[in-house]
């Protein structure tokens, strides 16, 4: 199996010249302190028991309550490594539910991007959050990332 050497070579001296490795480690703290307090400050949804780091694409965790639950949908926490973003979206726990969510909206404004192609990407709606965000105020992303939830809950359950 053959691979890209100068990815490879690249990435070897990102390692040794940069503190890429640090920042990465500090951003995983983050995620995991929001993922942390937000399960406290949210104590009536249950959370997956992880996050996900997907090959810096983004980084996600899921949180869903017995009403979400029992209409196939989840939310999820994600951070968008490219754009260095978070972003909350709605999601199906299947591409037919994420389907039917889009039937529903696609043809009403809505204050949320609506995903126009449910069946390959993995949200129904999304938010993005303040990109000015200070990642440095742990419990500052965590207000605005906690309001993303809730504003999205809110709204999906009246769909």
């Amino acid at each position: 199996m053959k691979f890209n050497r100068n990815y490879l070579s690249e990435y070897k001296e990102l390692i040794k010249t940069t503190d890429l490795q640090k920042g990465y480690q500090e951003f995983i703290k983050l995620f995991r302190f929001l993922r942390t307090e937000l399960k406290k400050a949210l104590p009536e949804y249950d959370f997956s028991g992880h996050i996900v780091e997907n090959n810096m694409d983004f980084a996600y965790f899921q949180l869903s309550d017995d009403e979400l639950r029992a209409s196939g949908l989840k939310i999820q926490v994600i951070f968008i490594h490219k754009d260095f973003r978070f972003e909350v979206w709605v999601s199906g726990y299947n591409r037919k539910i994420q389907c039917a969510y889009y039937e529903k909206l696609r043809a009403k404004t809505i204050p949320y991007a609506l995903n126009n192609n449910p069946n390959q990407v993995d949200y129904i709606i999304k938010t993005p959050l303040n990109e000015n965000l200070d990642l440095g105020n742990g419990f500052g992303v965590l207000e605005e990332i906690k309001a993303g939830v809730l504003e999205c809950v809110k709204y999906i359950k009246t769909v």
